[in-house]
């Protein structure tokens, strides 16, 4: 978007959806992450590569707000929602991956979203938790 009275006609970048600063977490006295940062604009896909033990599902999970940090800056764009979905999760007690995605949505969220995001991943929502739907879509049952 180009906006008046900026000099060249230079585009403003759009705020961020969501920002994290400076963020500081220890656990047991072990410093896990430090000054660490993350900035997500709308539009934007974003990668976390490094060691296992680094604190990548960590920083996502005090970006979901699923974990409070020791100090720094969190912030989230009122409209936008963040979600943390971990790497193994424990779909038993669930019967459809629907439900499941459901359980997860929150309180001014559409029900329609769920379904759309499992379509969106090529599943229907009725597949059965206790099968992978990963591996049945590998074809490896």
């Amino acid at each position: 978007m180009i906006y008046p009275g900026r000099k060249s006609g230079i585009p403003m970048a759009a705020a961020p959806l969501l920002s994290l600063q400076n963020i500081h977490l220890t656990f047991g006295g072990t410093t896990l992450l430090e000054s660490a940062e993350l900035i997500v604009s709308p539009g934007q896909r974003i990668a976390l590569v490094g060691r296992n033990g680094s604190g990548k599902s960590t920083l996502l999970k005090i970006a979901a707000g699923d974990v409070q940090h020791d100090g720094g800056v969190r912030f989230v764009e009122p409209s936008a929602t963040v979600r943390y979905l971990p790497q193994e999760p424990d779909l038993s007690a669930f019967a459809t991956t629907l439900a499941y995605v459901e359980a997860g949505l929150g309180p001014g969220d559409d029900i329609y979203r769920a379904q759309y995001l499992l379509n969106s991943l090529g599943l229907t929502g009725e597949e059965s938790p206790k099968i992978s739907p990963v591996a049945k879509a590998a074809g490896r049952l």
